[in-house]
């Protein structure tokens, strides 16, 4: 269970290609095909045999593509192999240090909107990342933020061809848009709808996450701990948090974004990009990026930035821990 006192957070990543000075290898654990296109009828150029290391430089969909002396080629990533670390000083025998969930801290489209049900995925979510592929960034690059897609909207959408038929079931109405079960008192159910209303209408890729990431919401005594569930995705709140003193619009602002930030370690959890149920400093900076994101799409202005980002900031100093 998250537990908070000031809550905050969804997850906005940054993508990109690999970082400068990384360089990211495959080794092999079986017989596999190299081919000169990213497709299984394309033609297999080379069969390399167990123990063979890779330099990977690029991703697309479901494919690795790879240098082998001075051939650039195609390998599918559902092959058995390991991800290793190579330099001069380093050896390819050895695997990386950590596994491929948390190697790259969090670096997984699993963590924004694909829906990772196994490692084949996993793997593949973790490369989609690193070449900037999770789909996210382009929809926040459109003036108007429109969702026009099903894949924003809780469809598993693993490559090109399901994003595909993603924008068709959009374009005719064939998307299965969940629901969040609301129980409280009248006025915390309204308020709570109010929340949800102004991230459709002015962050909807951000309400499609937070629909996603929540199956309930429970108005609770306030002497008991607020925070997500992330096994159950219950996220319970005091109806207080409704009601405190803020100019305009800021309480609603504070409370649309407070969604966003439980539904992201709901995701975080079930992305397992951290694996476990205690939140963690790390987890909590992560997440509360995102609810600085998701508060200036609604209001650049908003009341509360200024504190998100005194938190982000401060994030390391118990005095500003609130979980």
């Amino acid at each position: 269970m998250r537990v908070r006192a000031f809550s905050a957070i969804v997850v906005f990543l940054v993508f990109g290609g690999l970082a400068s000075g990384q360089s990211y290898h495959v080794r092999v654990d079986s017989e596999t095909n190299l081919r000169d296109a990213n497709r299984l009828d394309g033609s297999i150029v080379e069969t390399i045999p167990a123990g063979t290391v890779l330099p990977v430089i690029n991703w697309a969909a479901d494919w690795l593509k790879v240098v082998r002396g001075r051939r650039r080629l195609w390998m599918a990533d559902w092959v058995n192999y390991t991800l290793v670390e190579f330099s001069e000083d380093a050896d390819p025998n050895t695997a990386m240090p950590a596994t491929i969930d948390t190697q790259f801290h969090g670096e997984s489209c699993c963590a924004v909107e694909w829906l990772c049900e196994n490692e084949r995925t996993r793997v593949s979510a973790s490369w989609a990342f690193r070449f900037g592929r999770c789909h996210v960034e382009t929809a926040y690059l459109k003036p108007d933020y429109r969702v026009y897609n099903c894949c924003f909207l809780g469809r598993p959408c693993y490559g090109d061809r399901a994003w595909r038929k993603g924008f068709t079931g959009f374009q005719n109405y064939q998307c299965k848009v969940r629901t969040v079960e609301i129980t409280g008192s009248d006025e915390f159910i309204h308020r709570m709808h109010q929340a949800f209303a102004m991230l459709k209408h002015r962050a909807p890729v951000w309400y499609a996450y937070a629909i996603s990431g929540l199956d309930s919401i429970t108005e609770i005594p306030e002497s008991y701990p607020i925070g997500v569930h992330v096994r159950s995705r219950q996220f319970q709140e005091h109806a207080s948090a409704l009601h405190f003193d803020a100019p305009g619009e800021a309480r609603i602002v504070w409370m649309a974004s407070v969604l966003a930030h439980e539904a992201c370690h709901v995701h975080l959890y079930e992305a397992k990009v951290f694996r476990t149920t205690d939140t963690s400093a790390a987890e909590e900076k992560l997440c509360t990026e995102v609810q600085l994101s998701v508060a200036d799409i609604i209001d650049p202005t908003d009341y509360f930035n200024d504190h998100l980002q005194t938190l982000i900031d401060n994030i390391h100093n118990p005095e500003y821990q609130w979980w």
